[in-house]
């Protein structure tokens, strides 16, 4: 028969192990969750367990979802605004090559040079 006091250690070494074991877990979903190569439905899966843990979910927080939403419209707009200006440099460079025209930095002018 257990005593109450060998009860109370073998809870206590549960305790301290079970803590472990959910740092370790945290550790997991959090490299989980800032890996940007991991697939991004692995990602998402990751952090609705974390609002379902945390009882945030996104369904009953309205404050929560409109932060995720924020932050995907905002990091759409930025990504659109950096494709916008890389197809305009590319348009650019194009333009420039087909009229043989080449921007001359050195000489301190900006006049362009015929090729």
């Amino acid at each position: 028969m257990i005593t109450k006091s060998e009860n109370l250690k073998i809870e206590s070494v549960c305790e301290e192990r079970l803590q472990h074991l959910a740092d370790i877990a945290l550790d997991v979903v959090e490299s989980i969750l800032t890996d940007m190569e991991a697939p991004i439905t692995l990602r998402l899966e990751a952090a609705f367990r974390i609002f379902e843990l945390c009882n945030m979910s996104p369904k009953n927080n309205d404050d929560v979802g409109q932060s995720i939403v924020k932050g995907i419209e905002k990091n759409a707009n930025e990504l659109a605004y950096l494709e916008a200006l890389l197809k305009a440099k590319g348009a650019n460079q194009t333009y420039s090559k087909t009229i043989g025209i080449e921007n001359n930095a050195s000489g301190g002018d900006s006049c362009p040079t015929f090729l």
